[in-house]
């Protein structure tokens, strides 16, 4: 299995090469990669292990995820909270520095909490057939069979995104969602845009 002194290893160096300079507003504009492996050196067999660095604005967000494995949280600046649906806090990192471990696979979000800027290192351990995916969040606009369209929805706000941007999704089970409902995809893959299921949403985008 992955020895603990080589993640912690792989913690300080990521770290260490955070440069506030190429740093992005998370959901903004792009990520910055670190790391980018796989291996076959854990009892639950081959993975796959990323890391990047991520910097969320005072009272910012990441998109929705869901994911196949746990993520090591390494938080550089600030205070982070985890979130799920109904707006279930998971837990909080932090204030810096702080290192953390978010086991939650289906339906989270980072949150900056705090006054500053958020600034941590995130380190996935992702089962290689089940990588983590970035959800989409909208509301239906056309529903046919598994076919579906989105009006995607701003996750910083609670309105549709502008300019209007609509995304046809095949959806292996739709489940009881009718056209107007507010949902979130499950298991989205975006290059193709297909998903597995939605699920309605009980306050937009949450």
């Amino acid at each position: 299995m992955i020895d603990q002194k080589v993640l912690l290893s792989m913690i300080c160096v990521l770290s260490a090469s955070v440069a506030p300079a190429a740093a992005q507003d998370f959901g903004q504009g792009p990520r910055r990669s670190l790391l980018e492996t796989q291996s076959s050196d854990v009892p639950q067999g081959s993975v796959r292990i990323g890391g990047g660095e991520r910097v969320i604005p005072a009272g910012g967000r990441s998109p929705w995820h869901t994911s196949g494995g746990p993520k090591l949280l390494y938080v550089i600046e600030g205070t982070m909270a985890v979130e799920g649906l109904a707006g279930k806090v998971y837990m909080t990192c932090g204030p810096a520095p702080g290192l953390c471990f978010n086991p939650h696979r289906a339906f989270w979000f980072f949150r900056n909490i705090g006054q500053g800027p958020l600034k941590f290192v995130v380190i996935g351990i992702d089962a290689v057939e089940t990588p983590t995916m970035h959800e989409i969040v909208g509301q239906i606009t056309r529903l046919s069979g598994n076919q579906v369209t989105l009006a995607v929805g701003d996750f910083r706000t609670s309105d549709l995104s502008v300019p209007r941007r609509e995304v046809n999704i095949t959806v292996a089970m739709p489940g009881a969602v009718a056209v107007g409902d507010d949902v979130i995809t499950l298991r989205h893959n975006e290059k193709d845009h297909k998903a597995d299921s939605l699920v309605k949403l009980s306050r937009r985008w949450q």
